[in-house]
């Protein structure tokens, strides 16, 4: 039997993978069952996953865990680097002497890292993850 999987990303519905249940309809029951009744889930068919309102992922990850015993989480997060006008406006050259968040990456270019958020301050956001396996024992990191 295929074991269920929930992939959480900042700012978006959490995508699950659901086994096959008796019916086509049967996991979308299952789901406002799980989440009540006024959840509006929707299927995915490019990545063939259901999707849920975020803040209904836990509800939806205790009961998996409780049905089929594990379940993978893939959790996703931002990590921001930062970088200031003083290293994108200083010369290539001088590399070495980068001390901002961008660790030399920027230095020199010109121009802003990522977005320039305030004067002087850039930061540019890149997605991190890990997986996990759950179980009624709790979280167990698989890899980053």
């Amino acid at each position: 039997m295929a074991q269920p999987s929930i992939v959480l990303r900042p700012g978006r519905r959490a995508s699950i993978f659901l086994p096959w249940r008796d019916s086509s309809s049967a996991n979308f029951i299952w789901l406002k069952e799980v989440c009540g009744q006024r959840t509006r889930p929707t299927y995915n068919a490019t990545t063939k996953r259901f999707e849920v309102a975020r803040k209904h992922a836990q509800y939806v990850l205790d009961a998996l865990v409780e049905e089929y015993g594990k379940v993978e989480v893939v959790q996703y997060g931002n990590i921001a680097t930062t970088c200031v006008e003083r290293c994108w406006s200083a010369n290539p050259n001088t590399v070495i002497d980068c001390e901002c968040g961008c660790a030399g990456l920027n230095h020199g270019v010109g121009q802003p890292l990522g977005e320039e958020v305030t004067a002087g301050l850039s930061v540019q956001n890149d997605l991190v993850s890990a997986t996990y396996i759950v179980t009624a024992d709790g979280w167990k990191l698989q890899s980053r």
